[in-house]
C-alpha cells in the first residue's frame, strides 16, 4: 500500500521526518504540500504524479489534514470511484506511526480497511481526564 500525505504548508514533510526519527526511512511514502498560490487543480496534478506510475491495483492511501480542505478535496476527486483508494482525515505523527505499524504488520491490507483499525480513540489524550480514569478504576478497585 502506498501512502500520501498531504497538508497544508509543510504539515506533510515535517510529519515524515518525525517519523523516520522512529521507523528510519519509510518506503512507499510519499509527500505532497499544499502552498499558497496553489488550487485543486494543481494538487489533483501532484496527486497522479505520484499515482500515475504505479500499478493499476496498488493499494492507495491519502492522509490528509483537515476534512473539507483543499488537500482533502482534491483527494477525494481523485478517489471516490477507486475501489483501491481511500482518504483518512486528521493528519498526525501518532497516526502515522499507527498506519505504518499496520501495513508493517499486514502488507496485505487495503486502503479501505485502514480507518477501521487504527485506534481511533488514542490520538487525543487529557491529562485531566486520564487521571480521572485512573481514580475512578482505583475506586472499583477498592470495592472489590
Amino acid at each position: 500500500m502506498n501512502i500520501i500525505l498531504a497538508a497544508h504548508g509543510k504539515l506533510a514533510p515535517g510529519v515524515v521526518d518525525a517519523a523516520n526519527l522512529v521507523f528510519g526511512q519509510i518506503d512507499h511514502l510519499d509527500v505532497v504540500t499544499f502552498e499558497p498560490g496553489q488550487n485543486a487543480e494543481t494538487l489533483k496534478k501532484k496527486y497522479h504524479e505520484i499515482i500515475d506510475p504505479l500499478a493499476a491495483d496498488e493499494e492507495i492511501l491519502f492522509l490528509v489534514d483537515l476534512f473539507g480542505g483543499s488537500p482533502y478535496n482534491a483527494a477525494f476527486e481523485v478517489a471516490a470511484n477507486q475501489e483501491r483508494m481511500d482518504i483518512i482525515t486528521g493528519l498526525s505523527l501518532p497516526m502515522l506511526i499507527d498506519v505504518i505499524g499496520l501495513r508493517t504488520m499486514n502488507e496485505e491490507i487495503k486502503a479501505q480497511e485502514v480507518y477501521e483499525s487504527l485506534g481511533k480513540d488514542t490520538y487525543i489524550k487529557s491529562c485531566k481526564n486520564m487521571l480521572k480514569a485512573n481514580a475512578a478504576e482505583a475506586e472499583e478497585e477498592d470495592e472489590l
